[in-house]
């Protein structure tokens, strides 16, 4: 608790005057006004070697340009995935530092810089539980020991390094942690898969409890919001399924209670939704975020579509997948993913064109607005 307190008020001293990203209700908003995030995933280029190591060469950066002078205002990036490259493990599976070279926060803030200089706004994605195979990174999962040095010896220096930066908008702790989930019933709702799991949670096999991923996940909200309370935090889930109690195939897993009860804190929570979707055999699934309007989930944040794509959208094209999330209360459209692999993927030119179509539209959020 009394180091939480000293990276408060550290984080108070060093504030800044930069606009940033917020929650008003259900909306986000930049500069006072209701924004919708337009944007792509970039996720990676080498995939968990983008940052740190002597690896950083320039290509997001590229990128960021191509999907700025396309009319996107904003991207999701992937930073540790896997943890195969980053943070530095010790033998015992301790994090004793971000990186081997020390330029990992440095090559973090180059492509934050160069979001601000394209008027994009960022979210900052650490880990993936759709795809985990490093049983080092499954390790800070289980140990709240190696969790904590995780947090000590990279989070905090990298959340030092980046706090109140005008392009950083969120922080999400991990990618779809359903998907390494473990189905079980459990007392307390809060850690019940058993829900989500007849929908396909725990496809990976690693069967971590919920109760740990909460933990891991709010554990490292806490750490962010002690050193940046500016930057907003977000959870990409797999789907609607575990992020709202309105529909009979869903549960939310990720409410205020649920995460703070897990992290054993007050500061876990978060700041707005974020839900992926793909179809099902040419099909959405019931109540999938195309199909029904953001209001209809009931929640009391913004929430954003953070994957999809036309190719898996039963039959939907690229636009019009845009439109109908910017038209019906949501808060942001993120295409998966502008590397363009795998069979749920459009090709960049397809997104850079569908990027196009809200270009200059305010009627239900500003689209194109200055990052400073």
């Amino acid at each position: 608790m009394a180091r939480l307190l000293l990276l408060t008020v550290l984080s108070l001293l060093g504030s800044t005057n930069a606009k940033k990203l917020k929650v008003s209700g259900t909306d986000l908003t930049y500069g006072g006004e209701k924004v919708f995030l337009n944007g792509c995933n970039i996720a990676w280029h080498d995939y968990g070697r983008d940052f740190g190591n002597g690896d950083y060469d320039g290509t997001l950066e590229q990128w960021v340009q191509e999907i700025a002078s396309s009319g996107g205002n904003s991207i999701r990036a992937w930073v540790h995935v896997e943890g195969y490259s980053t943070p530095v493990f010790d033998d015992s599976g301790h994090v004793t530092a971000c990186d081997k070279t020390g330029d990992f926060e440095d090559d973090v803030l180059k492509l934050l810089n160069a979001a601000e200089q394209n008027n994009v706004l960022v979210t900052l994605t650490m880990w993936n539980g759709a795809y985990l195979t490093n049983q080092k990174a499954v390790d800070l999962i289980m140990d709240d020991d190696k969790l904590e040095s995780y947090i000590e010896n990279c989070l905090n220096h990298l959340m030092t390094k980046i706090k109140g930066h005008p392009a950083l908008a969120a922080f999400e702790a991990v990618n779809e942690a359903e998907g390494s989930v473990k189905v079980e019933s459990n007392s307390n709702s809060c850690y019940d898969t058993t829900i989500i799991g007849h929908d396909g949670a725990g496809w990976t096999g690693k069967n971590i409890p919920m109760h740990n991923f909460l933990r891991f996940i709010g554990r490292q909200n806490e750490a962010v919001r002690a050193i940046d309370p500016d930057t907003l935090i977000t959870l990409g889930s797999w789907g609607q399924f575990s992020e709202n109690d309105v529909f009979f195939n869903s549960h939310n897993h990720y409410t205020d209670q649920c995460l703070n009860e897990a992290a054993g804190g007050s500061d876990a929570q978060l700041d707005f939704y974020q839900m992926h979707t793909y179809d099902w055999s040419g099909s959405w699934s019931f109540g999938a975020p195309f199909t029904v309007s953001a209001s209809d989930y009931m929640l009391n944040k913004p929430i954003v579509i953070g994957e999809f794509a036309s190719v898996c959208a039963a039959g939907t094209p690229l636009p019009d997948l845009y439109e109908y999330a910017y038209t019906h209360g949501y808060s942001g459209a993120w295409t998966w993913h502008y590397t363009a692999t795998g069979d749920c993927s459009d090709s960049r030119d397809a997104q850079r064109k569908a990027l196009g179509h809200l270009k200059g539209r305010n009627d239900h959020g500003v689209i194109n607005f200055t990052v400073e």
